[in-house]
C-alpha cells in the first residue's frame, strides 16, 4: 500500500530542505553566471560541469590584484564547496524515521551515506544543523552574486 510518509508536523523539515535546496540553486546559477563572465559563453565545457568543478574553476581564476579581496573570495569558495557536499547528502540520502503507534512517522534526521570523509559515514544530520546551513547557503549565494563584474576587470 502506498501512503504519505510526511505528516503536517513534519513541516519544519519540508521547509528547511526546500529553503536550503533553493539557496543552493542560487549558488548553482551564480557559478554559471560567473563562468559566462570569464569565458564569454555558456558553451564552454565547465559551464555544464558539476558544482564542485565550477567552484574550483572560479577559485583558480579569481583576480589576485587585491590580496584582501582574494582572501575573502577564497573563503567563500571553500564554504561553497563544503555546502556542495552537504547539499549532495541532503538531496541523495534517506531520512531516518521511526514509526509511531498510530502509523505515522517521526523524522530524526537525514543519514549521510556518501560523505567525502568516510569517518563521517552514517552520521545523522539534524534539523538544527540543516537550519543553520540555510543561512550559510544564503550568505554564500549572495557573496557569489556580488562577484559579478570582478572577473571581467582582469
Amino acid at each position: 500500500m502506498i501512503q504519505a510518509l510526511l505528516n503536517p508536523d513534519d513541516d519544519p523539515w519540508v521547509w528547511a530542505v526546500g529553503r536550503f535546496i533553493m539557496n543552493m540553486g542560487v549558488v548553482e546559477s551564480a557559478t554559471r553566471l560567473l563562468i559566462v563572465e570569464i569565458t564569454g559563453s555558456d558553451q564552454d565545457a565547465i559551464f555544464s560541469g558539476d558544482l564542485a568543478a565550477r567552484i574550483g574553476y572560479l577559485r583558480k581564476r579569481y583576480p589576485r590584484n587585491a590580496a584582501e579581496r582574494h582572501a575573502q573570495a577564497t573563503k567563500v569558495f571553500a564554504v561553497a564547496l563544503k555546502l556542495c557536499g552537504f547539499r549532495n547528502i541532503i538531496a541523495h540520502c534517506p531520512l531516518v524515521m521511526t514509526k509511531r503507534e498510530d502509523g505515522s512517522f517521526d523524522i530524526h534526521g537525514i543519514i549521510s551515506f556518501t560523505p567525502k570523509d568516510h569517518t563521517k559515514a552514517g552520521e545523522i544530520i539534524s534539523l538544527d544543523e540543516l537550519t543553520r546551513r540555510i543561512d550559510e547557503s544564503a550568505k554564500i549565494a549572495q557573496e557569489l552574486l556580488k562577484m559579478q563584474g570582478v572577473f571581467s576587470t582582469t
